[in-house]
């Protein structure tokens, strides 16, 4: 079966911005480059209306936001396959779900595929559908607390320098341990109120030092701070502050081990379908900061099945 093409490309992404051959128009698919957050609803509507069935997105893992929370309203159940062309600082995304690569070449390769009705490499994953403040956005990771402090730092003192990609995140994690257990440690320890309830059950209440959450198999540098069991899409670790044994918890995750003292100590980490959340600090959600509404509460649900298309 043949697939209608369309292409949604972000002029602004880690890459795109620096590279005069982005991704062009042609006349065997649609292409729009939104200019705001806005235009994405209104795109996306008439790829819908113009029968495109396969979304390619050039751009990073906050153009994947963007298109996959304006879906819903665009396409109604029946939503598009998504074929990923990573352009942004980290990728992490395209990392895990698949991508078709970049550039012309890349597209050419998948509008033939498409046009010829060769069968497409798929992978399904769900994103998390985050609510707060009137609004919901659909992504891959969330986190708050050192989370969102170490974020912070590498987009000032790392993206900032023009490092981007495996080699960016190595820097800031580094950069993020660092001040950890630096002169601004009891800052970082102090952690952020948190209110947290599981699948609909009892909140508990606290200060948390970190809080991430994924639907995603993999994250990039190999890193993977979850070992928590059971069924739900959305994989959550969260460490109580002040954090303790701190240096030996954080061997044991790189390692990707669940630390001995792990349950006496603080360091919880499960599976999920829904997370609800209270919180008074900003967040992070695939790389972009936002603030939680007024009454501070933040719905973390697990959303539809997406599939990814790879080449």
């Amino acid at each position: 079966m043949t697939l209608r093409l369309g292409v949604v490309s972000n002029a602004r992404s880690w890459r795109n911005r620096a590279e005069a051959d982005r991704t062009k128009p042609a006349a065997d698919f649609l292409h729009a480059i939104p200019e705001t957050l806005d235009d994405y609803p209104r795109v996306l509507k008439g790829f819908a209306e113009a029968g495109v069935d396969l979304l390619a997105v050039d751009g990073g893992d906050g153009t994947l936001r963007d298109v996959l929370s304006a879906l819903p309203a665009a396409y109604g159940d029946r939503l598009p396959a998504i074929a990923l062309m990573p352009s942004g600082k980290t990728n992490v995304a395209a990392l895990d779900a698949g991508h078709v690569g970049r550039g012309a070449g890349a597209l050419a390769r998948l509008a033939g595929r498409a046009n010829a009705g060769l069968p497409l490499e798929t992978h399904v994953r769900r994103p998390i559908l985050v609510t707060t403040d009137g609004w919901t956005r659909a992504g891959f990771v969330f986190g708050l607390g050192a989370y969102e402090r170490a974020t912070r730092l590498v987009n000032e003192r790392v993206h900032s320098k023009g490092f981007a990609q495996q080699l960016g995140v190595a820097l800031g994690v580094v950069g993020s341990v660092a001040a950890a257990f630096g002169k601004d440690r009891e800052v970082w320890r102090e952690g952020v109120p948190l209110s947290i309830a599981v699948d609909g059950g009892q909140p508990r209440e606290g200060a948390s030092f970190v809080a991430l959450a994924t639907s995603l198999d993999r994250l990039i540098l190999g890193l993977w701070p979850f070992w928590g069991e059971g069924d739900g899409a959305i994989r959550m670790t969260e460490i109580s502050a002040p954090p303790r044994r701190l240096a030996r918890g954080l061997a044991a995750i790189a390692a990707r081990r669940k630390p001995s003292f792990a349950d006496e100590a603080g360091y919880r980490s499960f599976r999920a379908e829904r997370v609800s959340l209270t919180l008074s600090e900003p967040f992070i959600f695939d790389g972009d900061t936002f603030a939680p509404g007024a009454d501070g509460r933040v719905e973390l649900v697990a959303g539809p099945q997406i599939r990814f298309v790879r080449l």
